[in-house]
């Protein structure tokens, strides 16, 4: 066996683990055999997701980064920050100065989603524009 086989085979192993623990730690079998497909269904795509430069001659590691991948998640990861940091200090002001008041826990857990969601926006768009 060679080139992709290997790796596909070796996701195939790792997903099966997952559905495995998951089925181990308490969950129902079929939410097990769920994240087993889902973490399949990921391995999947991620050799046509544009994401990995593929080298098939290397086996079960046939993923890499290259320079352009890897600028592109930086500048994504760096957008992200200014994002995130720019609505804490938001909520800074508007918590600690317009309206005095402890601030609620959800109300990080959405500044927390909203950087996670401009990373992946910036990935995106920068990932269609080249």
């Amino acid at each position: 066996m060679t080139g992709m086989s290997l790796y596909y085979l070796s996701r195939a192993v790792i997903s099966a683990a997952f559905g495995l623990l998951f089925a181990l730690t308490g969950s129902p079998w079929w939410v097990a055999a769920l994240i087993g497909v889902i973490a399949f269904a990921f391995f999947l795509w991620a050799p046509h997701s544009g994401r990995y430069a593929v080298h098939p001659e290397l086996g079960v590691t046939a993923l890499r980064r290259d320079e352009r991948t890897q600028g592109i998640n930086d500048r994504s990861a760096r957008n992200a920050f200014i994002v995130t940091m720019l609505a804490v200090a938001g909520a800074t002001l508007y918590f600690g100065r317009y309206t005095p008041a402890v601030v609620p826990v959800s109300f990080f857990n959405y500044l927390l989603i909203l950087g996670v969601l401009t990373y992946y926006l910036s990935d995106f768009l920068q990932r269609r524009s080249a």
